[in-house]
């Protein structure tokens, strides 16, 4: 009771340093709420992760070694991530006040800065919010020549709220462009459009007003829970960006994400700067069946059905899921800013369905091939993760070694592992499936905070392809696929194609539940959680991944080497380093490529990509895109941006044209799954009283896919030209034996 009363005094006190006459006006109306406040388990909580951080984490860092300043600077900037509601002598007053004592309050579990903090950003927001709508009762000017920066994360604060004041002006001007295009039609010409927008003034300031108060309602919504872990995660994320802090919420949401299934829509989401980010799609989901969502696209609006439409930027990321989610079989649309177009919206209608385990199984393809009048059987195998199971649940080791012999009684030539989406997964089945094309020798070396270094080595002289292997990585391959590529390239074994270089996660975290004697809370024996970096991977060769991955010996230019998407885009990523090399010999007769198989394969890719149309529309592609990008200002004149629209939408459908004329490109293939899809699916069909003959019939036919995967295509093109050398090269030697080199 006591530490309570002490939070209100200082409080009072506290918070009447922001009730300046300049800001007075918004701060009077706003509803009234009683303050949220710490519990005495999140104290506990507190007392825990400072203890499981300085003894856990790979740094061995001391809570005193922590910049306060940056730390309470993050967790400011986590708060009001677009600086729409503090100024920049907000922050100073918040530094001046909190940065002495900082860790003194985190030694005691003492969370009431975090929660002083949060109620100003509180009553600023609710009183900007408010004075807004007040103030929203006519159209803004649409006939001048400001321009509005849309994402302002690293803009400096505001100097004062005059400053803030006109960032609103053109903020509120920005979004009622934004719903005007919302309602446009693209087949009308621009004066038609502005006429009829005119006629629409009063609905469109509706719909302003409803999302402002959506906002406002947000906020009210937050919880005590969400101020906790907004202000831990912050904490965490001073040691390393893959370091965080769960409550018991979000550790469930952890547990149930472990489950075989799930209804929705299949993307992985994520907050980013306030807008709900596609991270991931799920392979086999109805979001990549769709083919209308990308990684890295924005959802900035949610409706069930034919539904209107709910604004879910800076929503609770948890309540946008419960809004996406929902029965199976239904209907959600989603209003997306593509990130390839952020200057432009779609909405995406999706019907969910149940995502099975099955659907992020690995995966299967054959491939006819026709190079120089010959033809050729080249095999794919996708990985999307390194899953495993310590019961009877699927590993991916075994459904990689299933497919791989399916194709093998297909009498392919040459293979290739697809490791593009795959963002890692369990150590040891990485250890495993690496073993799977080598016949024994070190996989990864691991290094704990001690400094203890442990070789894992593949003991199994098992193989189950020793023919050419071609490893096909991007920017997205991370963590246990970049042990498995860079293994294997160690190894001679592999060549790897793709981007630049795969994503440069060198460090394995830990989920440590949190054991907190004598404490109960509300939710029974549920526990908040830490999943903590304890440990970095090192290859063979001692070099680490962490930051720079592992570089492809033949590179295709694409999109994700301009996009913020790898490890060294994070802050407080661990640094690279290397330690020693393993020393193995490799054994005599295992198949192992030379430098110049890589050369010769290297310079033909790289002519092809000179002169190929796909490559050609690719630049073009990549060329647009940037441009796109490079636009950080967007004009608030209405018939300005309605000529930047129309110039837009002809760009893109020129390349979509052009794209869909390149799928004649493609090779004919023939998918294939585990036993375990085929039972399923035979099962489904049982259910809706239909017979697999024909499906099945089809399944065993080659067809030309609808679209071209460029990269797949220039990689069985590479994999033909190497099938091509080696079977010159043994005509040429036939009468030699030994080791397999080419």
């Amino acid at each position: 009771m006591k530490y309570l009363l002490l939070f209100f005094l200082t409080f009072i006190s506290f918070a009447s340093l922001f009730a300046s006459k300049d800001s007075e006006h918004l701060l009077l109306n706003h509803t009234k709420q009683e303050p949220l406040v710490p519990t005495a388990l999140m104290s506990d909580e507190t007392k825990w992760l400072l203890g499981a951080l300085e003894k856990a984490h790979f740094k061995k860092l001391s809570i005193q070694q922590l910049d306060r300043k940056i730390f309470l600077e993050n967790y400011i900037n986590n708060l009001d991530k677009q600086k729409l509601f503090f100024t920049a002598s907000d922050l100073d007053e918040f530094i001046n006040r909190y940065e002495p004592t900082l860790l003194t309050y985190l030694r005691q579990g003492n969370l009431f800065p975090a929660f002083e903090i949060y109620e100003v950003y509180r009553r600023k927001a609710l009183g900007r919010l408010e004075h807004t709508l007040e103030n929203l009762q006519k159209a803004p000017n649409l006939d001048g020549n400001h321009s509005f920066l849309v994402d302002r994360s690293e803009v400096n604060w505001s100097q004062n709220t005059d400053d803030l004041n006109r960032v609103w002006s053109l903020l509120v001007t920005h979004e009622y462009i934004n719903e005007i295009f919302s309602q446009i039609d693209e087949n009308e010409s621009i004066n038609e459009t502005i006429e009829l927008l005119t006629k629409r003034e009063e609905e469109t300031l509706k719909k302003i007003r409803k999302k402002y108060e959506r906002w406002h309602k947000n906020i009210l919504e937050f919880e005590a829970t969400d101020v906790q872990e907004l202000y831990l995660t912050t904490l965490t994320q001073m040691f390393d960006p893959h370091t965080s802090f769960l409550n018991i919420k979000e550790k469930e949401k952890f547990d149930q994400a472990m489950h075989n299934e799930f209804v929705g829509i299949g993307a992985v989401l994520t907050d980013s700067d306030g807008y709900c980010t596609i991270k991931e799609l799920l392979p086999g989901g109805p979001a990549e069946a769709s083919r209308e969502l990308e990684p890295e696209d924005i959802i900035l609006q949610v409706a069930q059905g034919e539904g209107e439409f709910v604004d879910v930027v800076d929503m609770k990321l948890s309540k946008i899921v419960e809004l996406i989610k929902g029965p199976k079989d239904t209907l959600v649309s989603l209003k997306i800013r593509p990130f390839a177009n952020p200057s432009t919206t779609k909405t995406v209608k999706i019907i969910r369905d149940k995502i099975k385990l099955t659907a992020n199984l690995a995966t299967a393809s054959l491939h006819k091939v026709t190079r120089n009048d010959e033809k050729l059987l080249l095999g794919v195998v996708e990985l999307p993760s390194f899953y495993g199971s310590s019961g009877d649940g699927h590993k991916a080791t075994d459904d990689v070694e299933e497919l791989v012999n399916v194709l093998k009684k297909e009498s392919i030539q040459g293979l290739i592992l697809d490791l593009r989406r795959n963002g890692g997964g369990y150590l040891s089945e990485a250890v495993n499936l690496a073993g799977l094309f080598i016949s024994r020798g070190p996989v990864v070396q691991v290094k704990s905070s001690d400094g203890k270094v442990r070789k894992k080595f593949d003991f199994n002289p098992k193989l189950i392809w020793d023919g050419p292997l071609i490893v096909l990585v991007s920017r997205y391959s991370a963590s246990a696929s970049e042990i498995v590529a860079g293994a294997l390239k160690n190894h001679r074994r592999a060549i790897i194609v793709g981007d630049t270089s795969t994503h440069g996660k060198g460090t394995v975290q830990s989920l440590l539940p949190m054991n907190l004697p004598f404490s109960f809370s509300a939710d029974g024996n549920k526990k908040s959680a830490a999943k903590i970096t304890i440990q970095k991977y090192y290859l063979p060769s001692g070099e680490s991944t962490q930051l720079t991955g592992v570089t492809s010996d033949i590179v295709m230019h694409s999109i994700n080497q301009y996009l913020p998407i790898g490890e060294s885009d994070l802050k407080k990523a661990l640094d690279w380093d290397k330690i020693s090399e393993v020393n193995f010999r490799r054994p005599e007769g295992e198949f192992k490529y030379t430098e110049s198989t890589i050369e010769s394969l290297r310079t033909s890719s790289i002519n092809r990509q000179k002169t190929s149309k796909e490559f050609d529309y690719l630049e073009k592609n990549i060329a647009w895109f940037k441009h796109k990008r490079n636009q950080k200002l967007v004009s608030l004149n209405l018939k300005n941006r309605l000529n930047e629209k129309l110039l837009d939408l002809n760009k893109t459908q020129s390349l979509t044209k052009e794209y869909d004329t390149l799928s004649a490109l493609s090779y004919p293939s023939r998918d294939l799954v585990l036993q375990v899809v085929t039972e399923q699916k035979v099962k489904s069909l049982a259910v809706r009283g239909l017979s697999d003959e024909d499906d099945n019939q089809s399944d065993n036919n080659f067809s030309i896919p609808d679209r071209l995967d460029i990269r797949l295509h220039e990689s069985l093109r590479i994999l033909s030209d190497w099938v091509n050398e080696i079977s010159l090269s043994q005509n040429a030697h036939a009468h030699s034996s030994g080791n397999k080199n080419i």
